[in-house]
């Protein structure tokens, strides 16, 4: 059976390299500017990127140090310009890795996303822009000052403004009505198959009690990236994301049966993310409870968080991970079966 892969560096700096050198997917850590620029050239069908919303908070996991940084900042000394220079560096590096008929997926909120839509119609061209997706959630938190902030935008644009994927019939939604509402032109509604898809999605955020849920602040439901890469691509197709967080995209990806390359600079987010990667590709998981999720999680969390060499992986999960996992310097990984994978493995 195929095992995990180490591979110590991603290749020379500015010299690129093979997208999937062995032909598995791959989950590295660094900088993701670094990391894509080691990548090809219109490589990637699709980038979905969750980047820090430029919310004036630092989001904290502890990483086992006694005076643990944050699991990434997401505050700017020099204000929205020094945020828009920094993302805009990343930005255009995507640019360089989308296919010709790629598309972007931009994920943000109301504190930066008008500067961003700007900055996005330059790169791309302003006829590259496709929507600018809603994602409504209700909730808790409403405010007695101004309108409840419940939904955060996601700006979807295309490399070229001719052609691209979309499928609509793999995102319809169910009517709100089930008989009597015919169509304008008279004809009859097809109630079973639902309605095409529009730019507003309401579904609830991840609760920190949820079956989802590995405690990783900002993790992202299953179910709005589900919507969004099975919109967007076709089977076989490679998606990236460079700001994976706990591995939501990847995880997705794999489920829906496309390629992925996925990239975070913090430690912590990818020994969740490797994980979870793990236990999905094991050919016959465990029965999933929400509860015993839940405490697995914690558990994970608590290995990873006391330890700050282990990159937090379980040996009895890997034994089909068909992934690079590229860890930095000075990380140690647990042996299998009495195979040291931090050489290589088999």
């Amino acid at each position: 059976m195929p095992q995990l892969e180490i591979i110590q560096t991603i290749g020379p700096a500015g010299e690129a390299t093979p997208l999937l050198p062995t032909g598995h997917n791959r989950l590295l850590q660094g900088d993701c500017l670094a990391l894509m620029g080691a990548l090809p050239a219109e490589s990637f069908d699709l980038l979905y990127l969750d980047p820090p919303f430029f919310s004036g908070q630092d989001y904290h996991l502890h990483d086992g140090a006694a005076h643990p940084s944050p699991s990434f900042r997401d505050t700017w000394e020099g204000g929205v310009h020094a945020y828009l220079d920094w993302l805009g560096q990343r930005l255009t590096a995507m640019h360089r890795l989308l296919r010709p008929t790629g598309a972007l997926l931009v994920h943000l909120d109301w504190h930066a996303v008008h500067y961003v839509k700007v900055w996005l119609d330059h790169l791309f061209g302003y006829n590259h822009f496709q929507n600018e997706f809603i994602w409504y959630y209700s909730g808790g938190g409403a405010s007695k000052k101004r309108f409840a902030r419940k939904h955060d935008t996601i700006l979807y644009y295309t490399k070229s403004a001719k052609e691209w994927t979309f499928h609509a019939d793999a995102v319809r939604t169910a009517y709100k009505w089930t008989d009597g509402q015919k169509r304008a032109d008279g004809s009859a509604r097809n109630y079973q198959r639902g309605k095409l898809p529009d730019d507003v999605w309401e579904h609830h955020t991840l609760l920190p009690w949820g079956f989802e849920s590995l405690g990783y602040p900002t993790q992202k439901p299953e179910a709005l990236l589900e919507r969004l890469i099975a919109a967007t691509t076709n089977a076989g197709e490679v998606v990236g994301d460079f700001f994976c967080g706990s591995g939501t995209t990847a995880a997705v990806a794999q489920r829906l049966g496309r390629r992925w390359v996925t990239a975070d600079e913090s430690r912590v987010a990818i020994c969740l993310a490797a994980e979870r990667l793990a236990q999905l590709l094991a050919p016959t998981p465990p029965p999933r409870h929400a509860q015993r999720a839940r405490a697995q999680a914690h558990a994970r969390f608590a290995a990873i968080h006391d330890d700050p060499t282990r990159f937090g992986l379980e040996a009895s999960t890997l034994t089909t991970c068909n992934l690079t996992l590229i860890p930095p310097p000075g990380m140690t990984v647990e042996r299998l079966g009495g195979v040291d994978l931090s050489a290589g493995g088999p």
